[in-house]
Parts: structure tokens; sequence; C-alpha cells
């Protein structure tokens, strides 16, 4: 039986047989056919997308100058600081523009109470801070009772709050509103009031399409495709290249007598 060593090598870049050529070939395609799939639809959505804001950046633009200018009314101010927290509670705000929004919902909260009521909201937003800070070292008992105290300085914040700003006690809104508040409102300065917007703004926009607006089996189609159909046609690119390489083989390797 003859056998010819050279048919079993292969070079990508410099294939010295035909067999060598037809593989090369037929890899270079399932590779384009994969970058295409991948970053042609990524193309594709850049093109189509268009900036989108969310409703609670419309609210905020809505009130924000009658805000700025102490002209606000209760609902207004009401729909302000929603839309602050509203922002506060994405996990992709960076942590020195947590502290404008801090400042923002401080401010406002502040305007909403009296005096007296100032003095023991900030007494419980210090205890707050405090029973955050500490619960890092703590061990054992000292855990729990800063736990229960954590616990407390948030009931009493959002017991005094919560009516006034206009939240459900059970929401969302309530659970972040106490991690708002600083413990003495300072104002927005200058910087906090030509920042704010942008900030809003910033976080608020989301390019949008059709691919990303369209539902697919219950899912947004840019979603499934990313997550779903790539990966079904990698396994079916593997399929395809084994069914083609093993009939190069039968058609280039089988040895002769």
């Amino acid at each position: 039986m003859k056998t010819n060593d050279n048919d079993y090598h292969f070079n990508l870049f410099f294939p010295t047989t035909e067999h060598g050529r037809r593989n090369r070939n037929i890899i270079l395609t399932m590779i384009l056919i994969w970058a295409v799939a991948v970053f042609g639809f990524q193309l594709l959505l850049v093109a189509l997308q268009k900036p989108t804001p969310e409703k609670t950046l419309t609210v905020f633009e809505s009130v924000w100058e009658k805000v700025k200018s102490g002209k606000a009314s209760v609902a207004e101010n009401q729909d302000y600081i929603k839309s602050l927290i509203a922002v506060y509670g994405k996990s992709s705000v960076k942590k020195d523009k947590k502290e404008v929004l801090r400042n923002a919902v401080t401010t406002a909260t502040f305007t909403m109470v009296s005096d007296s009521e100032k003095v023991i909201l900030s007494g419980h937003v210090l205890d707050l801070q405090n029973a955050r800070e500490s619960l890092s070292t703590a061990t054992n008992e000292a855990y729990t009772q800063l736990q229960t105290s954590l616990t407390e300085s948030k009931k009493a914040i959002n017991e005094m709050l919560d009516a006034r700003i206009g939240i459900a006690p059970t929401s969302v809104e309530a659970t972040l509103l106490p991690y708002c508040l600083n413990e003495k409102d300072n104002g927005l300065t200058q910087a906090d009031i030509e920042t704010l917007p942008q900030i809003m703004t910033l976080y608020l926009t989301h390019n949008q399409s059709v691919l990303t607006d369209t539902k697919f089996l219950g899912f947004p189609f840019h979603y499934f495709y990313t997550a779903e159909l790539l990966l079904i046609l990698f396994v079916l690119l593997c399929l395809i290249y084994s069914y083609r390489i093993e009939a190069l083989d039968k058609k280039y390797l089988t040895n002769h007598n």
C-alpha cells in the first residue's frame, strides 16, 4: 500500500496539497460566515439605533427648571425626587455622580419637612451611615446589633418621608430612599446644577431600534440573536465542517494499492 506522508501535512497559510487547499478554504469560509454573523449584526445595530429617552427623563426635564428656581409645586417636587431615585438605583452609576444625586435628593427632601423634623431626619440618616460603615468590621453580636440599627433607621426615614414624596412603603423607591440622603442639606453647588441634567440624560437615554424593540419567542430580538442564535450557528458550522472534511478525507486521503 502506498502512503504519502505529505497527504497528512496541513498548513493553513501555505497548503501543499489539494486536500490542504480545500480544507483551508472551508475553514476561511466558516470564519467569514461567523464574522459576518457577529460583527455584521453589531454594525447593523449601530446603523439602525436612535437615542430614546426613558419616561423618567421626560418627567425630570418637565420639572427641572421650576425646581431649580424654587417654584416647583409639591407634586412636581415629588416627581423630581422620584426621578433622581430611579437613576441612583442603577448599578452603572459612578460614585461621583451618585454624590451629585444624593445632594439633589437631600436638598429637595429637606424642603418637604419642618425645621424640627430636619433635625430628626438628620439623626436617622447619620445613624444609618454609621451602621453601614461599621458593618464591614463588625462580628457576632455587634454585627446583629448593627443590622437591627440599620433596619430601624431605614424604617424611621421611610415613615417620615414616604407619604410626603408619594412613594409606596413596599416599593423599590422606598428601599433606595434612605441611601439617597446625606446627613445635612448643604444645597446644590453651581457644579451640581450644571452636572445634574447631564447625569440624568446619560443614564436615562438608551439606543433603540427595530432589532431591540422586536420580540422573538418572548425575548428582545437582539438578546435572542446574540445569546441563542449565534450559539446555534456555531454548532451548525462545526457540524458542516465535520461533514465536509470527512468528504475531503475520503476523496483525497484514501490509500490505493
